[in-house]
């Protein structure tokens, strides 16, 4: 999308949100306003809950079974994009040929890495004996997964291709009970649900493990209730048909899965969630490398909202539910925006003293909102986890305060970045950081040399 365009709708959604905020203060001038914002998201979640609850007693009954393999079985090709892997990327190609589907294919594309990753590719490739192919693009390919993708898009002979990070790690039988799911000609893609490999390591990397439960929780119900379910990137099954019919990929998006569900979704195809079919991934260890992560989903995810919007909403396609689905999900964006103008308009009431304040008001959305998290968090823990309702709780805190205090920060800062600044120019890949099983381990060992040091300080541990 062209950038003076980003920025007008951004401007525009910028000024409806002011008009918005300002006509609230006349309406309810002793409530924040945000507290429209924060209610829609409460009912939705609401919605969601009740939608996830329902679904799990019919299938306690045994009023709904999942898909058996039946006929379909379609030429599957494995793709994975891999820019400097190459301390993941062998045991990603071993768990992959590890499967146990008959009709499948494996390609691994290296993106002009520098790391060494080809050479790991050419040494499993003689191990391995020609069971897989890899591709090496030149130095002047144009960089970015979703470019790496469309290559692959002409090259492999699937009907339908399978997209991994190249840190995946799944069951023998993954596509054996995925590929079921796709044999639903109105269906276009699958998701599997993402699981986090290394939650023990430190507080990081358990808070992303329960921030994936919270958002399966949430995909799940949207499946339920047909809305608009969004890809993840990591274990998304896609049919080449549907893929021909958007157009692949879009070259010049930061987010390839989401601008990918959304185009999908225009076109009418269904987007499913699979609760019960897994693929596991490495947790960012370090805060900068995962602030850096975030704040390309939320670029990504904003800008595709601002590219595709007008079409969601005008497409003879999409039914009403799942517009609203995806409206629901953008308020997530607009609530920091409209938070931020709540309390800016506050300020200025207190030196002009023109209306009412309530600024205090304005503060409490952010708690209330952390409070949704820590509700959704609970309910997500104990479907998946069957823990305790105290250590339930007390994982939802913490989750819940960590999601707000990135969350926040993030959507303001990346929507100021819109507002504000310059193309950056070409697309650069803004990768995932993959340390490997060893850095894993080593990291872990730091956390527990660290707890011994403070439970030896505090006298209740002993050398």
């Amino acid at each position: 999308m062209h950038i003076a365009y980003e920025k007008v709708l951004m401007w525009l959604l910028l000024l409806f949100t002011v008009a918005a905020v300002l006509m609230l203060e006349k309406l309810m001038p002793h409530q924040s306003a945000a507290i429209v914002v924060i209610s829609s998201i409460g009912i939705y979640g609401l919605l969601i809950s009740a939608a996830n609850f329902h679904h799990r007693r019919k299938v306690a009954k045994g009023s709904i079974l999942p898909p058996v393999p039946a006929d379909y079985e379609p030429q599957v090709s494995v793709v994975i994009p891999a820019h400097n892997e190459a301390a993941v990327i062998g045991d990603t190609v071993r768990s992959m040929l590890a499967m146990t589907y008959p009709h499948f294919d494996l390609w691994v594309f290296d993106d002009r890495s520098i790391d060494g990753t080809a050479q790991v590719l050419e040494a499993l490739a003689q191990e391995y004996m020609g069971r897989f192919h890899y591709v090496v693009r030149p130095a002047d390919a144009t960089p970015g997964k979703s470019a790496v993708l469309n290559d692959a898009l002409m090259r492999v002979p699937g009907e339908v291709l399978v997209v991994f990070d190249a840190d995946a790690r799944v069951q023998p039988d993954f596509l054996t009970r995925a590929l079921p799911y796709l044999a639903d000609h109105g269906v276009g893609a699958v998701q599997a649900r993402k699981v986090i490999m290394n939650p023990e390591v430190n507080t990081l990397t358990r808070c992303q493990y329960y921030e994936y439960i919270l958002d399966a929780h949430y995909q799940v119900g949207r499946d339920i209730i047909r809305g608009a379910v969004e890809l993840r990137g990591n274990g998304q099954l896609i049919k080449r048909t549907a893929l021909h019919s958007v157009g692949g990929w879009t070259e010049d998006t930061i987010t390839d899965d989401l601008d990918l569900s959304t185009k999908l979704h225009i076109a009418g195809w269904d987007v499913r969630y699979l609760r019960d079919v897994t693929v596991e991934e490495e947790a960012i260890l370090r805060f900068k490398p995962l602030l850096r992560q975030r704040r390309r989903w939320a670029e990504g995810s904003l800008k595709r909202y601002l590219e595709h919007g007008f079409d969601m909403i005008t497409s003879p396609h999409v039914s009403r539910r799942a517009m609203l689905d995806m409206l629901a999900y953008f308020l997530e964006f607009a609530f920091p925006l409209w938070l931020a103008i709540d309390l800016i308009v506050q300020v200025v009431n207190m030196f002009f003293g023109e209306w009412p304040s309530h600024l205090i008001s304005s503060f409490i959305m952010i708690p209330v909102l952390v409070s949704f998290f820590i509700s959704g968090l609970f309910e997500a823990i104990r479907i998946y986890q069957r823990v305790g309702v105290v250590k339930s709780l007390l994982l939802a805190i913490e989750t819940g305060i960590f999601l707000a205090a990135i969350w926040l920060p993030v959507v303001m800062w990346i929507t100021g970045k819109i507002l504000f600044t310059r193309d950056e120019g070409p697309l650069n890949w803004g990768k995932t950081e993959h340390l490997g099983t060893q850095a894993m381990v080593q990291e872990s060992r730091m956390e527990r040399v660290k707890a011994f040091i403070q439970q030896w300080s505090s006298g209740t541990q002993t050398l």
